[in-house]
């Protein structure tokens, strides 16, 4: 009786430490709370932020839909408030560049809620050169003046890569400036379009910023945590880890009211 007593002690132990240690994974990543500030944009999936399917867990912001078919941008504050005439939107995705095909992406969209329409592809940047540490910012990559909108440092954007399970130590860019928008009457939107079936290679991130009122500055951009990330069923999310911690920490309290019974 006594072994048994101390094996069921130690399986509730072990029960327990589990649960802290996974609802602990679930919320330790929070490198990007600095980024969750007033005037920055924020990724959704879907037609609006309000039906998103996917959501920030404080580093990054997954989806497992590949192809994504609809995903867009939502400002904080959502109104142009803040912003200096005149702006411009820039779609941009940061594609891993150890993976394959990474150089010859053909990513076409159409924009909704942006003064150029139509469908267009996002153009890779500065000769194909990837956008690594070295860089600093993703700023300094593509030639920007920040005056305003959250920092985009190559570190931000690699935490979140390991966040969610893949490693990453440059990435290929591309960009189309889509022109004016007026967040709150509609938030932009894109669905894939043209020759491009939507299928993102994984660990694809996709960001966006304000450019303007001058040439060369940026005056508002994703937060960290906002930039959405393709995961292709990569690794758990931190939100379902959270969700299997808790669950083993109520086992645990449900074995251990049953021992004191």
């Amino acid at each position: 009786m006594r072994n048994l007593r101390r094996l069921r002690r130690s399986s509730l132990a072990v029960v327990v430490a589990i649960g802290a240690l996974v609802t602990g994974v679930g919320t330790l990543p929070r490198m990007a709370s600095a980024d969750v500030i007033e005037m920055t944009l924020h990724g959704f999936c879907g037609a609006s932020a309000a039906t998103s399917t996917c959501s920030d867990n404080g580093t990054i912001t997954p989806t497992s839909s590949n192809p994504l078919l609809q995903f867009g941008f939502t400002r904080s504050p959502d109104t142009n408030s803040g912003l200096t005439a005149p702006i411009s939107f820039d779609l941009v995705a940061l594609v891993p560049d150890n993976a394959a095909g990474a150089a010859t992406q053909t990513l076409t969209y159409t924009g909704s809620g942006t003064s150029v329409t139509g469908s267009h592809t996002l153009a890779l940047q500065n000769g194909g050169a990837s956008f690594t540490s070295a860089n600093g910012t993703l700023d300094s990559f593509l030639g920007l003046t920040s005056v305003g909108g959250p920092a985009n440092p190559f570190g931000g954007f690699q935490a979140g890569e390991t966040n969610q399970g893949f490693t990453v130590t440059g990435f290929k860019v591309y960009l189309f400036n889509y022109g004016s928008v007026d967040f709150g009457v509609q938030d932009p939107t894109f669905v894939p379009s043209g020759g491009f079936s939507g299928t993102l290679i994984p660990g694809t991130e996709l960001y966006a910023f304000i450019d303007g009122p001058g040439a060369g500055q940026r005056q508002d951009a994703t937060a960290l945590s906002g930039t959405l990330i393709e995961t292709g069923g990569r690794v758990p999310e931190p939100s379902t880890l959270l969700l299997i911690g808790t669950g083993l920490l109520a086992v645990g309290a449900g074995m251990w009211n049953r021992r004191q019974r």
